[in-house]
């Protein structure tokens, strides 16, 4: 019979409560009956001191029978005293005197007792302690003291003490066993309760959750039990969600295997079609009844039986084909070439092969007439080849012909610009040169007036006074003119020099910008333009001077040209300074009419230019631009906006760099 795990605790616990409860009651008698023994020996032996202190003057001179009614008059009562008979035995075991009820085989059962140093011998019988101890008689004799106590107090005693530990046991045991019935049945409803929970797992049914509570191994079960519910709830979730997705991924395997535009067909291990996709029904013109079951050289399919072994053979041996061209037989009857795919793959539990062809004829027939085309434009590229030749050639000529214009043209501008110089200064010279020859032929005169008074004389003090004076006036004239002159000269030979041999040296920057600037005065002054010199006469450079006379050259030039149109008067501003880095910063700028986003774009191309027909050839601003950045090795900028005039920044090197290509 199988008993439940409850009823099973509850007889394991009250075999234990009993156990425990016997073996306590049975050391407790153990116990106690030690206890009354050792003091029934205990008062024994004190009886027996006290009696044999007692008789030893009556028993040693012979007068024990004097104490006969003593004692029966002491054991007449039993509650008075504790002794319910004495005897007095000689040697021989013959009795001396005695008194109350002695039992018939006192000798014998003396003679079992037990016995102590003393010589004192007891014995229990029933509620009596025999005690027997020696007693010296008359003429020295030995003899025998015995007597009998009542051991009913001690008896009872014992009793009550072993009735009380036996209630006091059974309550014990009753309490124990209570409790146990009131644990065992918390633990049932618990374990009730637990397996109601692995019912409804069992069932499927996750959600509900047991109160953790105890705090002892049920509760650590409990909650083991509840995490694994909402483990199992969480992955069975999962699963029904991959068993979903799992189940669309195969509706979409099944619809893209079927739509896919490559012919696909899925075989057994034997070769037979288990399912084939529209694109290859369409391809071969079957249908599908026509096609399941069969193995493809049951088909009209292969171009030859060969084909298909050698395919077939290539898939047993490397376990898959990767893109195999084979030979087929195409509906219409005539030969088809296709490339040929196969992978192993497990299909309802069983191995099968996934075959995908791809339809090669249309693309052999393209082929087979891109080379014949390939053939065709390779003889056109031949000759149009040899027609970009000559073209090639023409375009090298007319390049190598277009650099020397525009080096001729360059060169033409500093020429242009040499002329405009000379044509300055050589109007510059006239006005010194003029008066110098107004001043001499006045003093001519002067002088044969002079010759004149002294002929006839008539010469006087205050016309040899007045005749001096003119004299001194017409020389400082004549002197300051051709001193003009001459610095004018010495400008435009050191601008010549330097533009025409631009060799290296040091110099002052403030020396370049006046002298170019003297040689344009007299455009600036029909131009009615200022120019304001902002240049430390400290600031020296080494450096090519005439290839700064020359950037000065054609920004004066372009500036008179292009910045004051239509405006009565103008201003130019030549700052410059030493820059951070070993560098001079240069600034040039005008009031002017300023110039467009368009323009500013391209105002370093060369031939561009907005007086194309009137005068400028579009190579200033250019050459302005190689000379700061190739020969000067610096950086220029240009701001400028649509009346609000232009600035150049020009930033150049102290020490320029070496610079050989410009001679």
């Amino acid at each position: 019979m199988r008993l439940p795990l409850r009823v099973k605790f509850l007889l394991l616990s009250a075999f234990i409560l009993a156990l425990v409860v016997g073996v306590l009651i049975a050391n407790s008698l153990r116990l106690m009956e030690n206890a009354v023994s050792r003091n029934a020996e205990r008062v024994a032996h004190e009886y027996a001191v006290t009696l044999n202190l007692t008789l030893s003057p009556y028993a040693s001179t012979g007068r024990l029978n004097e104490l006969s009614s003593y004692w029966n008059e002491m054991l007449a009562e039993p509650r008075d005293s504790l002794l319910r008979y004495i005897v007095v035995l000689d040697a021989s075991g013959r009795a001396l005197a005695q008194a109350g009820e002695q039992p018939l085989q006192l000798p014998a059962l003396l003679r079992r007792g037990k016995a102590d140093e003393g010589g004192v011998r007891t014995l229990f019988d029933e509620h009596i302690l025999h005690v027997r101890a020696p007693l010296l008689l008359n003429q020295n004799e030995i003899g025998s003291l015995n007597f009998g106590l009542s051991t009913a107090e001690l008896g009872k005693a014992r009793d009550e003490v072993m009735l009380q530990g036996s209630a006091i046991a059974l309550t014990g045991f009753g309490v124990g066993l209570l409790l146990f019935v009131a644990l065992t049945h918390g633990i049932g409803r618990r374990l009730q309760a637990l397996t109601e929970q692995s019912q409804q797992l069992a069932q499927g049914q996750y959600g509900r959750q047991l109160p953790e509570r105890g705090g002892d191994e049920l509760q650590v079960f409990t909650h083991s039990l509840n995490t694994m519910s909402a483990t199992l709830r969480d992955r069975i979730l999962r699963l029904e969600e991959s068993e979903l997705r799992l189940s669309e991924s195969e509706a979409r395997f099944h619809t893209l295997f079927d739509m896919t535009p490559l012919p696909l067909s899925v075989s057994g291990q034997d070769g037979r079609v288990l399912i084939a996709n529209r694109a290859l029904l369409r391809t071969f013109h079957r249908e599908l009844a026509d096609v399941v079951g069969k193995r493809s050289d049951e088909l009209p399919f292969w171009a030859s039986p060969v084909e298909r072994q050698r395919i077939w053979q290539l898939h047993q041996r490397q376990g898959a084909v990767r893109g195999e061209v084979a030979d087929v037989q195409l509906p219409d009857g005539s030969q088809g070439s296709v490339t040929i795919w196969s992978s192993s793959l497990l299909l309802d539990g069983q191995q099968a092969i996934i075959w995908a062809l791809l339809d090669l004829t249309q693309e052999r027939k393209a082929k087979d007439a891109l080379q014949e085309l390939n053939a065709s434009l390779e003889h056109r590229v031949r000759e149009r080849s040899a027609e970009l030749e000559h073209a090639n050639r023409e375009l090298s000529h007319t390049l190598d012909t277009l650099k020397r214009t525009q080096h001729d043209l360059i060169a033409a501008e500093k020429m242009a610009s040499l002329g405009s110089l000379v044509a300055g200064i050589a109007h510059e010279l006239n006005t010194p040169i003029g008066n110098s020859l107004l001043a001499s032929t006045a003093l001519r005169d002067r002088v044969e007036e002079f010759d004149s008074l002294v002929a006839a004389g008539a010469l006087r003090r205050s016309a040899l006074t007045s005749h001096l004076e003119e004299v001194r006036l017409a020389c400082g004239l004549i002197s300051s003119s051709l001193q003009k002159a001459a610095e004018l000269i010495s400008s435009f030979k050191q601008i010549a020099v330097d533009q025409t041999n631009d060799q290296r040296r040091c110099f002052s920057l403030l020396t370049v910008v006046s002298d170019t600037t003297a040689t344009f005065m007299p455009r600036l002054r029909r131009a009615n333009c200022r120019v304001s010199l902002d240049v430390p006469s400290s600031l020296m450079l080494d450096s090519y001077p005439g290839s700064l006379y020359q950037i000065f050259t054609n920004l004066l030039n372009n500036a008179l040209m292009h910045a004051f149109e239509g405006r009565s008067e103008g201003q130019i501003v030549i700052h410059a300074q030493a820059g951070g880095g070993e560098l001079a910063e240069i600034s040039f700028s005008d009031n002017g009419v300023g110039m467009s986003e368009e323009v500013r774009r391209h105002v370093f191309d060369p031939f561009f230019t907005t007086k194309m027909g009137q005068g400028g050839t579009g190579l200033g601003m250019n050459i302005v631009y190689n000379i700061v950045s190739g020969v000067l090795g610096g950086r220029i900028a240009i701001d400028s906006a649509p009346g609000a005039g232009t600035v150049i920044r020009i930033s150049v090197p102290l020490s320029s760099p070496l610079y050989e290509a410009a001679r």
